[in-house]
């Protein structure tokens, strides 16, 4: 019989350890079971690490079965948290250890998927499980196997020992009384009297690295292959200008160094956060692609109309008619600088494209936000949602669309409870973001799939091929390279770019 408890290690104000990891202590204190742990050790914080590893042996845990990450412990405070050393996979499922199993205990303050893989292990092998979480993400468990000790978003596992303590109890996890005499594990040093068995542990220890690093190099190409885009640089496009995929992405690439010399896309200006009440100042009809009236709401906060209404001849004249042609209203507000640059509304009896103004006065931005929100125009398309719901809410979505196929291939690994987390609390959305780092560009990506398409059509237009790049970011962006008609839309979209500032600079 043996249990294993999985649990993040952060260190807080005091430079004190904390976090899910001490559930593992408070197990083995009250149990004569083995008490094996999964967490991830910092091989920088070497101090930190012994003193911890040391506190964990003398209460009976077994962290041999644990990792060591090269990156510092996460960071926890009052108010927020930072996932460092938790975020890095390092489950191993072929580990012989866990052969002897019968019960995890796991808190959702490691990676989200460290946790998917041992949750997973535990269902296919009928474990009894019991997770405890502060609201860091919710994992989808049955309920009387989820405990939520809070909903800060903060790992505070610490303020919860004697309720913690209970709930084991009651499940028969561990005894209420303190486990008296219980085995402990041995120190390296009291397993290496001899030389003799000092080299033999040495060598058994060599053995285990080097299978342990390719047993990692074989998971980390398997991932590899699981999100690997498939280019067919032969492929035919249909396109005036060009005639493959390879031709056109070159053709595209030059359209984008050309636009080079009148606007460099990549420019990011510095952006002082702000929140002010959403104010919608203007509304302007559109008909035929051309404003015909307006309604004003409230007065601009600087600047005149007319230069705010060249937001919309900018995006009326660069993307193609035919996916645009639904709109039928152009809105101008602001919430503040930093906040919402721009957003769509796409409905059955119309398409309301937005722009704030104080986030789109620098031109490489303004650009930017308007191929954001083009993405989701075409990526969104009313009649790729159920008509009962009339909106394109993600969970209306149909089959075999852009952004179901999207949500397929590239966020299958996550609960389908993140496909939309726009009602998730900052601390929750920070966790996935930072569990998931190498998968997003920025934050906002993984607000939900859609915003994750839609800022991957950004990159995809405005930057070459990440072409030397297993990261899945980069392999989503290289992903749109598969499809012959996004290959030549990029096209149309930066000559189009180029051409208007062709026609403005003279």
């Amino acid at each position: 019989m043996a249990i294993l408890a999985a649990g993040g290690i952060y260190k807080n104000q005091k430079q004190n350890l904390t976090g899910g990891v001490f559930l593992s202590a408070l197990a083995a204190q009250h149990t004569y079971s083995d008490v094996y742990l999964h967490t991830n050790f910092s091989s920088e914080e070497t101090a930190l690490t012994a003193e911890l590893k040391e506190t964990l042996r003398k209460s009976g845990v077994t962290h041999s079965s644990a990792q060591a990450v090269s990156a510092p412990y996460g960071i926890v405070s009052a108010d927020e948290f930072i996932v460092n050393s938790n975020v890095y996979e390092t489950f191993n499922p072929k580990a012989k250890y866990l052969q002897q199993l019968d019960k995890i205990i796991l808190t959702t303050d490691i990676g989200e998927r460290d946790f998917r893989y041992i949750l997973n292990f535990a269902r296919k092998r009928k474990l009894e499980t019991i997770v405890f979480s502060c609201g860091e993400y919710i994992p989808q468990v049955n309920d009387e196997d989820l405990i939520i000790l809070d909903d800060s978003g903060i790992p505070n596992y610490h303020h919860y020992l004697n309720e913690i303590k209970s709930i084991l109890t009651e499940r028969e996890f561990i005894s209420s009384t303190p486990a008296k005499n219980r085995q402990i594990p041995e120190t390296g040093l009291r397993k290496s009297g001899k030389m003799f068995i000092q080299l033999l542990l040495l060598a058994l220890v060599l053995i285990l690295l080097f299978t342990g690093g390719f047993k990692l190099l074989e998971s980390i190409s398997t991932d590899s292959e699981t999100f690997k885009a498939e280019v067919d640089w032969s492929k035919e496009v249909v396109h005036d200008d060009c005639s493959t995929v390879e031709t056109c992405a070159d053709l595209g690439d030059r359209y984008l160094s050309d636009l080079r010399e009148y606007v460099d896309l990549q420019d990011e200006p510095h952006i002082f956060f702000e929140n002010r009440t959403r104010t919608t100042f203007i509304n302007y009809e559109i008909e035929d692609f051309e404003i015909t009236g307006s309604d004003v709401k409230n007065p601009l906060p600087f600047g005149d109309e007319e230069t705010f209404k060249s937001m919309w001849n900018v995006f009326q004249q660069v993307f193609p008619k035919r996916y645009i042609e639904d709109i039928n209203e152009y809105r101008l507000f602001s919430d503040g600088e930093g906040n919402t640059a721009a957003y769509v509304t796409i409905k059955e009896d119309g398409t309301v494209l937005a722009m704030d103004v104080r986030d789109n006065t620098h031109k490489a931005t303004q650009y930017r936000n308007l191929i954001h929100e083009f993405g989701h125009i075409y990526s969104l398309p009313i009649e790729d949602f159920d008509e009962a719901c009339s909106s394109t809410d993600i969970s209306c979505i149909k089959e075999d669309t852009i952004i179901a196929n999207h949500a397929d291939r590239f966020w299958s690994q996550y609960d389908e409870s993140w496909l939309e987390n726009s009602d998730k609390s900052r601390f929750q959305l920070e966790g996935f973001y930072n569990n998931n780092v190498t998968d997003f560009y920025v934050p906002y990506q993984a607000t939900n799939v859609k915003e994750d398409y839609a800022i991957t059509f950004m990159k995809f237009i405005t930057e070459k091929i990440p072409s030397n790049s297993s990261q899945l970011r980069d392999v989503k962006v290289q992903s749109m390279y598969e499809d012959a008609e996004l290959v030549a839309l990029r096209v149309d979209i930066l000559k189009s770019f180029v051409q208007l500032e062709k026609e403005r600079a003279t």
